[in-house]
């Protein structure tokens, strides 16, 4: 399934797919729009199926419940969450339109990347583990954006991300996106990828 979102200042695509033979996705991914602000997150419920999907789910209704707070404050609730549940891998980020930043927040292998349109690109390391409700040290970035910008989240399902050629030349994501989404870049699991354009 394929959703597009327009915000004046960031246009997004997302693909998500449960795992071929499952009726629930185990993957999950948001996007909150305020007019100073947006959020977007991907996130993996521990193994699939429904004990997966009940994870992801539940991070999903913390984000939205909670998108005024700062992204380490977001994962934090989301972790305190996992009580009782299988767990989930996320990343959040938060963009602000009126600093042009991207707050970042990661837990776990979801993978996250931006580049500039000089080529520059930012990729943070994943923090390793995953959200269960125990105490976990939790932290944030914050990385300025230009104008052109584009980044990408994206679960372990995705075998072969988007390369920087691939992203730097999309001009429309709502016109382009569906044909980058060839058969190969995705594994047999949970699948969710987003890919936001800052303007």
């Amino acid at each position: 399934m394929i959703n597009f979102y327009e915000h004046k200042n960031l246009e997004i695509a997302a693909v998500q797919q449960a795992k071929p033979g499952n009726i629930h996705c185990g993957d999950a991914h948001v996007v909150v729009e305020e007019k100073d602000f947006t959020i977007c997150a991907v996130v993996d419920g521990l193994g699939s199926g429904e004990g997966a999907s009940e994870s992801a789910v539940a991070a999903i209704k913390i984000i939205k419940d909670n998108r005024f707070l700062d992204v380490e404050e977001i994962v934090k609730t989301c972790n305190e969450a996992m009580v009782n549940k299988r767990g989930a891998v996320l990343t959040l980020v938060k963009v602000d339109f009126v600093k042009k930043e991207l707050n970042y927040c990661n837990f776990g292998n979801i993978g996250f990347v931006m580049y500039y349109p000089d080529g520059t690109t930012i990729q943070p390391i994943p923090l390793r583990g995953y959200l269960s409700g125990r105490k976990a040290v939790i932290k944030s970035k914050s990385f300025s954006y230009k104008e052109g910008s584009i980044f990408m989240l994206y679960s372990d399902g995705v075998k072969i991300p988007f390369s920087k050629k691939n992203l730097l030349t999309i001009d429309s994501l709502k016109k382009e996106f569906t044909d980058l989404l060839t058969l190969d870049r995705f594994a047999i699991d949970d699948v969710t990828l987003l890919v936001g354009k800052l303007a």
